[in-house]
């Protein structure tokens, strides 16, 4: 006599899928969030590279400090990844990796934002007890220059961080017809 419990049965194996049709709405907000993301990193980084300002022959650039280096090469990095996404969105929506580099490019976006913030903070505040001074005092054209780039690379981190949550969940591309019309 033979005893088989349920738990022994072997399950039929399923290969079925639960991958919703992408709608075209799906991609258009895909596409939008990206291309406003790229927008916003592509206008922080050139805000950046081209701020400097002169006071008692002390020509102030972003050269002169490694994290604004950084934030300009990230946001460059990041408005290229967003705009090819954005470009290719119909394609890559029912990729699983997307949700990945989504994320990766998101987290370097406010990394970057907020090394650049934190340094300017301190050059807005200063921090007497380790001998830093206030300089936008002196600075205020090229700090506030700053502060519009901070602003952007924000609105860029917020618009991809809500294209990377579209994208956590792929799809299946939409139809041809969907598309056309």
């Amino acid at each position: 006599m033979t005893i088989e419990l349920e738990s022994q049965a072997v399950a039929p194996e399923t290969t079925t899928t639960m991958t919703m049709p992408a709608s075209a709405a799906h991609v258009r907000t895909s596409a939008a969030l990206r291309l406003l993301a790229f927008a916003a990193s592509l206008a922080a980084a050139t805000v950046v590279a081209t701020n400097s300002q002169d006071r008692w022959g002390i020509t102030v650039t972003f050269r002169m400090f490694a994290v604004w280096e950084a934030f300009v090469a990230i946001n460059f990095a990041c408005a290229a990844y967003e705009l090819l996404t954005a470009i290719l969105v119909r394609r890559l929506v029912c990729k699983q990796w997307l949700h990945h580099a989504d994320v990766v490019t998101v987290n370097l976006q406010a990394a970057s934002t907020a090394g650049a913030g934190a340094v300017g903070s301190v050059a807005m505040w200063g921090n007497e007890p380790s001998g830093w001074f206030a300089v936008c005092r002196l600075y205020r054209l090229y700090c506030d220059r700053g502060a519009v780039s901070l602003a952007l690379a924000f609105v860029s981190f917020a618009a991809l961080g809500i294209a990377a949550t579209l994208s956590r969940f792929p799809r299946t591309p939409p139809p041809a017809a969907a598309s056309r019309s």
